[in-house]
């Protein structure tokens, strides 16, 4: 028997203030949701990079039409790009995750997704696209449902996240001997130096001392590689601020760094949800520096501080950068969702089931990628 596309409304939301003291009641009655979809993460986003020109927020919140009971709420926002009104995630390039709030009794079967997606598209306003990207496979040990939304893609990207038992140093111990002996010498040149230490930085006031190296290392790190920094464009700065000052005092926000002196040799911003911990910007003195790797050294130094404090799941987030290899993370599968909302949204919509299907075949075709990849740097290589 299939189910009534009327069995679930949707309403939607434009007053933050108003939306998320609800959404906190749904959290704290249960919903999972991950670190970037957290009340105290979307206050800072909407309030920031969400509030800029040409954005309006939608908060979505999913209900069971026999009894009225919200099962699934979405951060969302509608914005004018690339000639396309667009819904999307509340994300601009900072959000890792793009998961719902949903509770445990959430269906997770593609038609129950399905109608709860018809009953959102009735509700939400007119436009031409709907595209939300780097949708987990699961938050936790629990399915997202969303990646049975129509339209639905493996991403390219994928999460790296690492579960500790009880025993740290049994953790440590398992990883490969080259690693854990390089970052053990590493500690020990580092604390060569005068006043060498690690801290985790608790005072709002000092935390943004921090923050401002963190960017200047991120900065020099990333411009070196010849990539574009896009930190620096209006909101981004305002946004982690936000995200530190209203976060760091009840600890859903974790800033860690090592210190020489008064000098900041590497720092790291994280979020903390419980016993879950996820990584979201690091930077890291070079120079004279480069020899004691500050990267890995702040990242192993946080992991033991923060195990010792109850977390067991550490996640390095998206990115497929060799540092974090040496950790040996798990793979965290990704998707992404593409709708035309509108005859307008066709072609872009075509053209992204068209990438992800060249994607593919390009999979089953290592050496071809692996040509393709190489001609990639070259025209790189020659435009510096």
């Amino acid at each position: 028997m299939s189910m009534d596309r009327d069995a679930y409304t949707a309403i939607i939301e434009t007053d933050v203030a108003k939306a998320l003291p609800r959404w906190q009641g749904l959290i704290e009655s249960g919903a999972i949701a991950s670190v970037f979809q957290t009340t105290h993460w979307l206050a800072a986003w909407y309030a920031t990079l969400g509030a800029q020109a040409g954005r309006t927020p939608l908060l979505a919140s999913i209900a069971r039409r026999s009894d009225g009971r919200t099962v699934m709420a979405l951060p969302l926002i509608r914005e004018e790009r690339g000639g396309l009104i667009r819904i999307a995630f509340a994300d601009a390039g900072v959000t890792d995750y793009a998961a719902p709030l949903w509770m445990p009794d959430c269906p997770d079967d593609g038609e129950a997704v399905r109608a709860m997606f018809a009953a959102l598209r009735r509700a939400l306003p007119r436009a031409d696209l709907w595209t939300i990207d780097k949708m987990p496979e699961r938050v936790g040990d629990c399915p997202n449902p969303l990646r049975r939304l129509p339209g639905t893609r493996p991403s390219a990207l994928f999460g790296n996240p690492a579960t500790i038992g009880e025993d740290f140093e049994a953790w440590r111990f398992s990883r490969e001997k080259t690693h854990r002996k390089e970052l053990e010498r590493s500690w020990r040149v580092f604390t060569r130096h005068a006043d060498a230490r690690f801290e985790q930085i608790l005072d709002v006031e000092r935390a943004m001392q921090v923050m401002d190296a963190l960017e200047v290392h991120q900065r020099a790190a990333i411009l070196g590689k010849g990539w574009a920094y896009l930190l620096d464009e209006p909101g981004y700065r305002e946004f982690y601020r936000t995200v530190i000052r209203q976060g760091l005092p009840g600890g859903e926000v974790v800033l860690t760094a090592l210190m020489a002196g008064e000098e900041v040799v590497a720092a790291l911003l994280g979020l903390r949800r419980d016993s879950e911990y996820a990584m979201i910007r690091i930077g890291n003195a070079a120079g004279e520096w480069r020899s004691c790797s500050p990267g890995r050294l702040v990242i192993e130094r946080t992991m033991a501080a923060l195990h010792a404090q109850g977390v067991r799941r550490f996640d390095f987030t998206i990115g497929d950068y060799a540092y974090k290899r040496g950790f040996m993370p798990d793979q965290l599968g990704l998707f992404d969702s593409t709708v035309a909302l509108s005859w307008r949204g066709l072609p872009r919509s075509a053209q992204v089931a068209l990438k992800h299907r060249a994607r593919r075949w390009l999979a089953t075709h290592p050496r071809l990628r692996e040509r393709l990849s190489a001609m990639k740097s070259r025209r790189a290589d020659r435009a510096q």
